[in-house]
This record gives structure tokens, C-alpha cells and sequence, in this order.
């Protein structure tokens, strides 16, 4: 709803009502009373110029065309907007929408009985359709637990088949004691896919670079997890390192360990 439109649905609750009435009803939207004050005052102008309100001793009353463009903004924005949602084939999708268009409507038509009495006949779905529709929800529902019972069983099932997982973390001190534990080989692979890193570890480690990657003993594995997290201020690109089983990708703030699901594991713990 647009503040003016706001505005003319608390003067029309409350006909006659004060300006600094209307400012405490108005002002819990602005952070301080000052921007209220100013947004308030500009708004009653134009609706009191336009005809929309009319005020009288510093009390402002709804007129006419202020009461219909309260009813229209309900019938185009509210009342059409839920008819549209209901009369879709798969309504049930749009029950988010529904539900909080439909209390809008209520909690409106509580406040005021003629727009209540303008909804009435503007609606264009019975109790009888909704009641319907919550039947398909709860069929929805429960369709939606069978599936995901056998989807959890489903997902246990490739874990006891070792199926690979993926687990990322913050990269911290500790990560280079549990990940060095993860690896069996003697000798690990290092991918680098920025070319300076490359180089540069390379040559850390007094290694040979071939292609993207390089060997490095897994006695320095820790060294170059150090190296890596202490580097914050340089980009260093993605880093993998792989094992027979395990790859591992390291940026300098994260580490991402993807592998089968029994090894990946032992990460998460």
C-alpha cells in the first residue's frame, strides 16, 4: 500500500481525526518524527488538494473520492491478485501468496466494514474452493513426507556405498593436522591455477613445476597450509591438492575436501 493510500485508510478508520493523531499513527514507519512529520505533511497536502480528503479545524475527514480510491486499490491489488491466484490450475503452488493476500483481507475487513462489504462481492472463489485447495495441501504434505522418508533412506544408502561427498569449512590453525592425517601418499600432487602461485610455491618447496602442477612430500604439507592461510593479502587462486582418493581445494580463507563419502567424513567431526 502506498503511504497516501495509508493515509486514507487510518483517516477513513478514524473520520475526523487530528494531524497529530494521524503523525503517532504514522510515524512507527520512519525512523525519526522529524522525516515523518515532513512525508506526512506533503501527503496531506496533495490529498487535500486532489479532493481525496478535506480538513476542517485541524481534523482531516475522507471524501468521496478518497473512499473509492481505498476500494480501488483493494479490488485491483488484493481482490484480483486472489482471484487469479485460486483460479490457477496448480493453485496450491501459490498458497504462500494466498494465505497472506487473505489475511491482509481480513485484518482489513475486521477494521473496516465497508471495504469488507466491497470485498464480499468482488471475490470470485467460495469457502468451498478454499477448503478444497487445504485438502490438496494436506495431500501435498503428505505426499511430500513419503518422499522424503524414501529420499533419506536413499541418501543413507549411497553413504554406505561410499559414494563421494564435499565438505567446506573456514580454513583455520587446525585444519592442516586433520588434513595432512587424510592423506596416505608419500608424495602429493599440488594444482595451481593461477601461474604466479605456481611458480612461486614451485620454487618454495625447490620443486619443478610441470603443466599446472607440482610434487611435493607430504612431510610439507603443513608448510604449505601455513604458507597459504598466512598469505591473506595476496590472491592466490584456487589451490588442489590431490591424493589417490581425496581432492582438496584451498582459496587463502577456505578449504573444500571432496572425496568419498567414509574419508570426507572424518572432517565434519
Amino acid at each position: 500500500m502506498t503511504t497516501k493510500n495509508a493515509i486514507l485508510l487510518i483517516v477513513k478508520q478514524n473520520n475526523g481525526v487530528e494531524y497529530n493523531s494521524l503523525l503517532n499513527k504514522f510515524s512507527s514507519s520512519y525512523s525519526n518524527v522529524n522525516s515523518a512529520r515532513a512525508a506526512l505533511s506533503r501527503s496531506l497536502k496533495d490529498l487535500t488538494i486532489f479532493g481525496f480528503l478535506a480538513r476542517k479545524n485541524n481534523r482531516f475527514f475522507i471524501l468521496a473520492k478518497g473512499e473509492q480510491e481505498i476500494y480501488s486499490e483493494i479490488k485491483n491489488k488484493l481482490i484480483i491478485a486472489l482471484n487469479d491466484n485460486i483460479k490457477q490450475k496448480n493453485s496450491v503452488n501459490e498458497i504462500d501468496s494466498i494465505v497472506t493476500r487473505l489475511q491482509v483481507l481480513i485484518q482489513r475487513g475486521n477494521e473496516d466494514k465497508d471495504l469488507l462489504k466491497s470485498s464480499k462481492t468482488s471475490l470470485d472463489f467460495s469457502i468451498s474452493d478454499l477448503e478444497n485447495l487445504n485438502e490438496k495441501i494436506d495431500s501435498k504434505i503428505s505426499h511430500l513426507k513419503y518422499i522424503s522418508k524414501v529420499f533419506f533412506e536413499q541418501i543413507n544408502s549411497l553413504k554406505k556405498l561410499d559414494f563421494n561427498d564435499s565438505f567446506s569449512k573456514t580454513l583455520a590453525n587446525s585444519s592442516s593436522t586433520l588434513l595432512v592425517s587424510l592423506f596416505s601418499n608419500a608424495e602429493i600432487t599440488v594444482e595451481c591455477q593461477n601461474e604466479k602461485t605456481l611458480i612461486v610455491l614451485a620454487a618454495r618447496f625447490s620443486t619443478k613445476p610441470k603443466n599446472n602442477t607440482f610434487q611435493l612430500s607430504k612431510n610439507n604439507l603443513k608448510k604449505l597450509f601455513k604458507y597459504i592461510k598466512e598469505t591473506k593479502k595476496i590472491h592466490l587462486g584456487t589451490i588442489i591438492v590431490y591424493s589417490s582418493n581425496l581432492k582438496v581445494e584451498f582459496s587463502n580463507t577456505r578449504v573444500t575436501v571432496s572425496g568419498p563419502f567414509s574419508e570426507v567424513k572424518k572432517c565434519k567431526k
